[in-house]
């Protein structure tokens, strides 16, 4: 090569290095993106079933079906629960099952067993003994391997459970699919794409656009403005807020329509909901812009604050039960693990506020706290500029 391209080509490579050191935050993102998505795949991708949350309803009280409680209790894979008040019911008498049902609507537990009153004693008799189970099946696949879990240790269970002479004693365990009968994924799957793309675009818009503003120098009008910090974070995201709520409606009715979604719950209590799980996001997309130096740092950033965190930690594909513990406590400060509990909720189980509460306090807190910061970091950045 001569050395006059030579010397050309040096001087693009060194123009290059003077880029990249001028923006040291799109370097530190591109080498920190991949350390994250080994770290949170490396602790999610992992198909075992931890604490199955299990309420089981033993009417039977003998010592038999507390073995049998003790056996799904001692075994890892189990995390057994029982009542606390019981409900009554109109005719004065505890009823167990629609306590039981409730939980299951609140996602607090994954299944539940009835052992009835005579189990012990058709036992003795050498009749078949009568478990009844009932699963969430929103989830298909955990719902699959909690069936799987059940069935062994079942059989371990009657197996050392036989009389001395006995081959075999079969037990009748009825197993029942709560909110997807069929065990299909759609159903499942569908509002969790719903709650990571909501939560993806929302936060997009509004990191773009102030990106775009402190690229062309136009933020500098507002700097000078008399308005307040506040005002302009409030008044970027309104219209926003309108457009990331047609973009959601629009996300309902294409999985209304071509993946026959159905809504059970309320319409208006999603609305409300939905309304509060954008605002976070338009309030993390502004939080983040106030530190990207251009568009591209934004977007970077943007996408690996909202799509890895919502898709691997808010129990859209994995448990959380199946996560590290520093992973689930990521999953905490998540917004879309407290939406996607509360869509799949309405959605799927038709469950009421009353059933989220906690989650809709959270969703609510977390939304204020990061409009907080937004407008802290955004005075900072302004101050900064006089």
């Amino acid at each position: 090569m001569r050395p006059g391209k030579i010397k050309r080509l040096i001087a693009v490579v060194e123009k290059e290095f003077i880029h990249l050191r001028r923006d040291p935050r799109s370097l530190v993102i591109i080498f920190i993106m991949p350390l994250v998505m080994i770290f949170i795949f490396g602790n999610v991708l992992s198909f075992d079933l931890k604490k199955i949350e299990t309420l089981i309803i033993d009417l039977d009280q003998s010592s038999l079906s507390r073995e049998l409680g003790s056996h799904f209790a001692a075994s890892s894979f189990y995390k057994v629960f029982s009542f606390e008040t019981p409900t009554i019911s109109p005719t004065g008498k505890v009823d167990y099952l629609a306590k039981a049902e409730e939980w299951l609507r609140q996602g607090k537990i994954k299944q539940y067993l009835y052992i009835p009153a005579d189990f012990a004693q058709r036992f003795g008799r050498r009749l078949e003994p009568r478990v009844l189970v009932v699963i969430d099946g929103s989830d298909a696949n955990v719902a699959n391997r909690v069936y799987q879990y059940n069935q062994r240790l079942f059989a371990q269970f009657f197996s050392r459970a036989l009389p001395a002479g006995a081959s075999s004693l079969p037990a009748r365990i009825e197993i029942k699919m709560y909110f997807n009968p069929e065990i299909i994924s759609i159903p499942f799957i569908i509002p969790g794409l719903v709650a990571a793309l909501m939560l993806m675009i929302s936060a997009l818009l509004t990191s773009l656009s102030l990106a775009r503003e402190k690229e062309t120098g136009s933020v500098e009008l507002l700097f000078i403005s008399p308005l307040r910090s506040s005002e302009i974070i409030v008044g970027k995201t309104i219209p926003y807020l309108l457009v990331s709520l047609l973009v959601g409606l629009a996300i309902f009715v294409f999985a209304r329509v071509f993946f026959g979604l159905e809504f059970r719950g309320s319409y208006f209590l999603l609305f409300i909901i939905a309304l509060i799980y954008i605002l976070s996001g338009l309030a993390l997309g502004i939080l983040i812009s106030t530190v990207a130096s251009s568009q591209k740092v934004a977007m970077i950033a943007t996408l690996l604050g909202t799509i890895l965190p919502s898709m691997f930690l808010t129990g859209f594909i994995f448990p959380l039960e199946s996560l590290a513990p520093l992973l689930r406590a990521i999953s905490y400060i998540v917004p879309a693990t407290y939406f996607l509990r509360i869509l799949r909720g309405v959605a799927l189980k038709g469950a009421s506020l009353e059933h989220f509460l906690f989650e809709a306090g959270m969703l609510l807190a977390m939304s204020l706290v990061l409009l907080a910061l937004a407008s802290k970091k955004f005075q900072a950045m302004r101050q900064a500029k006089r």
